[in-house]
């Protein structure tokens, strides 16, 4: 309080001139059928022509009354500078709007010269234009406004010699356990920078006319496809890089049949076989599908309709990615772990095994460095373990905690596929591209192998997906981290935290956004790491000579005093399927062996390294996902 007391008064012909102006952004009328039309261009025209429009005062359940009483509770220098604040705080602490109008109830009695409604404050649009489309109500944010938004925030992270890659997602968004309410989003990003909201459907159910629902998206990226995009007198190139959804969503965008469909495989015209459910057991790539066949609907047991994607040239079949989030983490690795747990006898584990490897997740608590949202959990909270969790003991915690516990030939099993997906995760492209053959090469390995250690029901869908993942990484020239649904996954929950209240949610989420947009306008600087600190889970980092540096002393200017340890003095953790250090997965028996003291910048610090206590020693693992930064 004593911070904020420190600011001036500012004087009311500023207030005049700042309400005055905010006053004059737009002009309703009232038609005779009670129905209000904006005229306004804050929203595209063809959002208006031709549809039934419907437009919601700023209070969700309530006309919303003036702002300010008096022309002395809006000085213009407030909104700059101390209410610019205020406002950010209020955003990014989603604090309630009944709250915030307290606060400024507050400062005012304090001689603060604020507004006295908070939606004064933030900036809260009067009204919101909805439209009645396929089945529920639906918001076109637009794509170019998103891109503008990033590149406005981030203005020079992007060079104008590059084009602009978009991902695109869709997904569905359960929105309450008691009722069947959903979010249907178009979601975008580009060169791996913000996600950005394109479109918004909400209904009881998902958009019964895709045709409806991707029309506005379809026409405005085919557009920015030919023109490019203009901002800050730089014009951008567009270009779809790919879509990357889980395999219900695309099942719907592409009109194919399901996951469990005998002909399910997007890529390859494979026939799966019944074991009690739909197995694909052969370790065999079958013929592969063909843009021309897809395109003509010549595959009768796979499409089941005309998708409007090909007519606007979206390819179908490699255009999409195989997300790694759902097909590995939340597919393959959560199979994994059911079946060791609850699967069939041949390959459930005792009881005193499945306690060991939990005593081992335990063990490694609070050891995982700050980039990781969780620790690791046990088994017998497994059901609860996110698609993080499985990311998680598939690459770091798996390797250690199955290690003398389960049989050699499972234990090498699982670490094919570790290996195999690490690969294809490596953000050095040289490095990924000469071993990618190698990772097809495992798992091929491991479906090969499944059925003898799981039995013949394992191989899912999901299971055969792994065939295929390499084909993506060669494809688009990226790694798996820059293909996946994590960040949009992220974006998601964000989303749905922005609904406050069960009426109008659609509302409630467009007014959420343009607070935070205009609230935080300004460019947020990006660091390479969460923490870097001298605690050992915060400490160990990769060197782009490949050895490790622990860090001993973080200074003021920047630098870092560490400890380098030599690669050529740590030791292979495994050598079969391969050897570990090929990778950078390394062991090393004692940390204060043969290093060298050295004064580092925090740029020379590629990358940072999991530092896990094991038989005595530690296992030193790169991160390989991409961590969502502040």
């Amino acid at each position: 309080m004593a911070y904020w007391r420190n600011y001036r008064k500012f004087s009311a012909e500023a207030c005049a001139v700042a309400y005055a102006e905010s006053s004059d952004e737009e002009t309703i009328n009232k038609t005779q059928n009670g129905v209000h039309e904006i005229i306004t261009e804050n929203f595209p025209d063809n959002i208006i022509n031709g549809l039934l429009v419907s437009t919601y005062s700023s209070s969700e359940d309530e006309t919303m009354p003036d702002y300010c009483e008096s022309k002395n509770e809006c000085p213009l220098d407030s909104v700059k500078t101390f209410g610019d604040e205020l406002a950010s705080w209020s955003t990014k602490y989603q604090v309630q709007r009944a709250a915030v109008n307290d606060l400024l109830e507050l400062l005012q009695k304090q001689g603060h010269a604020l507004p006295k409604d908070a939606r004064t404050l933030l900036g809260t649009p009067k009204e919101v234009v909805v439209t009645s489309k396929c089945g529920g109500q639906y918001i076109y944010f637009g794509l170019a406004r998103g891109i503008s938004q990033v590149l406005s925030k981030h203005p020079l992270a992007i060079s104008d010699d590059l084009p602009l890659q978009l991902t695109i997602n869709i997904d569905g968004l359960p929105l309450f356990k008691s009722t069947s309410d959903q979010f249907w989003p178009i979601l975008g990003s580009f060169n791996n920078h913000d996600v950005f909201l394109i479109g918004l459907f909400y209904g009881k159910h998902k958009p019964d006319s895709l045709e409806e629902y991707l029309e506005d998206f379809l026409e405005e990226l085919h557009l920015l496809e030919h023109k490019g995009i203009t901002h800050d007198l730089k014009t951008f190139r567009v270009k779809l890089l790919c879509i990357s959804c889980d395999a219900p969503a695309r099942s719907f965008l592409k009109v194919i049949v399901g996951h469990t469909g005998y002909f399910s495989c997007e890529r390859c015209e494979i026939r799966g076989t019944w074991e009690g459910r739909v197995v694909f057991n052969s370790a065999d790539i079958s013929t592969l599908r063909t843009e021309s066949a897809f395109a003509k609907c010549s595959y009768e047991n796979h499409q089941k309709g005309r998708t409007p994607l090909i007519n606007h040239g979206i390819s179908c079949i490699n255009g999409f990615a195989l997300d790694y989030m759902h097909l590995v983490c939340l597919g393959v690795v959560k199979r994994i772990l059911h079946f060791l747990k609850n699967g069939p006898r041949h390959c459930k584990l005792s009881s005193g095994q499945l306690s060991r490897i939990s005593e081992n997740l335990l063990t490694l608590r609070g050891k995982m460095p700050s980039e990781f949202a969780r620790q690791p959990r046990s088994l017998t909270e497994l059901e609860r373990w996110k698609a993080t969790e499985f990311r998680q003991f598939l690459l770091y915690t798996g390797p250690i905690v199955l290690k003398g516990v389960v049989s050699h030939k499972l234990y090498q099993h699982f670490l094919a596929l570790s290996i195999a997906i690490s690969i294809m995760l490596d953000s050095n492209a040289d490095r990924r591209n000469s071993y990618l053959d190698y990772s097809r090469q495992l798992t091929q390995f491991f479906l090969r192998n499944c059925a003898a250690i799981y039995g013949e029901t394992f191989a899912v869908y999901n299971v055969h997906g792994l065939l295929h993942l390499h084909e993506d990484v060669r494809n688009f020239q990226c790694s798996l981290n820059e293909l996946s649904c994590f960040k949009f996954e992220n974006f998601l929950q964000k989303l749905k935290k922005l609904v406050r209240s069960g009426q109008n949610p659609l509302v409630q989420v467009a007014k959420r956004l343009s607070e935070v947009n205009s609230s935080n306008p300004k460019s947020v600087h990006k660091k390479r790491f969460t923490v870097i600190s001298t605690k050992l889970k915060d400490s160990c980092f990769l060197l782009e000579s490949g050895n490790y540096a622990f860090v001993k002393e973080v200074r003021d200017d920047g630098r870092v005093v560490c400890n380098v340890l030599s690669q050529r003095e740590t030791n292979n953790f495994y050598r079969i399927p391969a050897e570990s250090k090929l990778f950078g997965i390394s062991y090393v028996n004692d940390l204060t062996l043969a290093t060298k003291r050295c004064l580092l910048e925090t740029d020379e610090l590629l990358s940072k390294v999991t530092c896990l206590p094991v038989d005595g020693g530690y296992l030193l693992t790169p991160l390989r996902h991409e961590v969502e930064r502040c």
